[in-house]
């Protein structure tokens, strides 16, 4: 009888734990507010991505691959190494802004930001 309740125990536990992380995954929008703070964008294009030194990013919604790959003249740096997820990640974000899905979190590290 006690190994039954302990795989109904283990099996619970599993499930609940599943359940807990798919309530924790993020919306592409989230995701992209978590890149641009992780890679530090916001020290150019503002918090809110609203400029700075660099442009304006509110509403973008052309393909920044090249920019974000490449780097822009007037400078921009290059990320060769970030992924097209995280590009694809970062324009939701980009249109997201000014909108009731607009992510307002400032911690990136936390596992589902609150801040």
């Amino acid at each position: 009888m006690n190994s039954k309740l302990n795989g109904f125990g283990l099996a619970t536990g599993a499930a609940l734990l599943l359940a807990a992380t798919m309530a924790m995954a993020l919306t592409p929008a989230q995701e992209g507010r978590r890149v641009f703070l992780r890679e530090n964008c916001y020290g150019c294009h503002g918090g809110r991505a609203g400029g700075g030194m660099g442009p304006n990013l509110r509403g973008e919604a052309e393909d920044v691959s090249e920019a974000v790959h490449e780097g822009e003249e007037g400078g921009m740096p290059a990320y060769p190494k970030m992924s097209s997820l995280d590009i694809q990640n970062l324009q939701a974000y980009f249109r997201s802004i000014r909108t009731s899905a607009e992510p307002t979190f400032t911690h990136w590290w936390e596992a589902v930001p609150t801040r």
